[in-house]
């Protein structure tokens, strides 16, 4: 699977002598964890070893088997919600490991043990601890390298999606071969980082682009829109919605729908079925509607009292993709994300954000 991995990205990343050690590991099959200690140990100043889990130690994710399917839980037990950070990631590409070394597993499925939340975005101070764009871009670059090992998983992964699945949740839902989500009132799908100046980067502009069109896409890139479930699923987002806030009923159905993915029930491949997906896609197949509708993304921008340079930068992205196809729109979803990390305008921005989460907190656990 790794060599897999490494011919699927080696031909769309272009990688710096600073970041050969780790595509090098990969390529010879070493595990992920070992090649993220490369990559973060270089531009970080420290590597994943901080962090360092075993399949009987780990705190934040881990996974157990009913029948010949995985149950991935996802549960940080030191936050109120779950965050993609260094530590979530490193356990979960542990346990991807573990599970595609499993002969007696087929498929997985991934859940969220914190009520009201599946998995929000990443840790900011990783961002921050970017010394130049090069490092940023280099991270990106990462991640998008982390969620093509969930796309191209040999084994179906179906994401049980019950609360918050915003920012860098979305882009992991994405990776995944399927999507269940519940009617939840918490349950919602929002990519806000243009919020804090940034944009997706782990693949997030291309993959979410795929599924639901480039209309879609940029609409909820740029204004950071949360849908619901059923609206979800209208656009494509995702395939399955169940009326349940009963979480093991929601592992329940989506085990199932892993079975069928593995017995052909379930096509692997996406299916149009829906006719306003069908159209979609022809009419944005067209040249000219296409610049049509990035001139007029980029006017609503433009016309906007507060003015930052995220949302062009996603619509220069999208478009890279869609003209030029998903290596060169994954190429400029790096270099764009590496411009943006480093702007004062995207500091401001993150501190400002990490300045009213530690407020909510406090508030939090005074009225615990």
């Amino acid at each position: 699977m790794a060599v897999q991995l490494a011919l699927s990205v080696g031909s769309r990343l272009a990688v710096s002598a600073r970041s050969t050690a780790f595509l090098n590991s990969l390529k010879k099959g070493f595990c992920v964890a070992s090649f993220s200690h490369a990559v973060c140990s270089g531009f970080f100043r420290r590597g994943f070893s901080d962090f360092s889990s075993s399949s009987t130690g780990r705190t934040h994710v881990d996974w157990k088997a009913k029948g010949d399917v995985a149950v991935v839980q996802m549960g940080d037990p030191r936050a109120f919600a779950n965050s993609w950070t260094v530590h979530m990631q490193t356990e979960m590409m542990d346990v991807l490991d573990e599970i595609c070394e499993n002969d007696a597993v087929q498929s997985a499925v991934v859940t969220s043990s914190k009520p009201g939340s599946f998995l929000v975005g990443v840790d900011v101070n990783e961002i921050q601890k970017c010394e130049t764009k090069e490092d940023a871009r280099l991270l990106s670059q990462y991640w998008q390298m982390m969620m093509d090992k969930f796309q191209y998983s040999p084994k179906p992964i179906v994401a049980a999606i019950d609360g918050w699945c915003v920012n860098g949740g979305l882009e992991f839902i994405t990776a995944c071969q399927y999507r269940v989500a519940t009617k939840n009132p918490m349950t919602i799908f929002a990519s806000r980082e243009t919020r804090l100046g940034l944009m997706p980067s782990a693949g997030g502009t291309v993959r979410l682009t795929n599924l639901v069109g480039p209309y879609r896409a940029l609409d909820m890139m740029l204004e950071g829109y949360a849908i619901r479930a059923d609206a979800a699923k209208k656009i494509g987002l995702v395939q399955k919605v169940i009326d349940t806030q009963d979480s093991d009923y929601l592992e329940d159905v989506a085990i199932d729908s892993a079975r069928e993915i593995v017995d052909k029930i379930i096509p692997l491949i996406p299916q149009r079925n829906n006719l306003l997906l069908k159209t979609q896609d022809y009419f944005y197949s067209f040249p000219k509607v296409r610049k049509l509708m990035f001139e007029h993304m980029r006017q609503k921008v433009m016309d906007k009292e507060t003015f930052f340079n995220a949302p062009i930068k996603i619509i220069e992205t999208v478009k890279t993709a869609l003209e030029q196809g998903p290596v060169a729109g994954y190429h400029a979803e790096s270099k764009n994300f590496g411009l943006l990390a480093k702007q004062s305008d995207t500091k401001a921005l993150i501190k400002l954000h990490q300045d009213l989460i530690a407020i909510y907190e406090e508030k939090l656990m005074q009225d615990m």
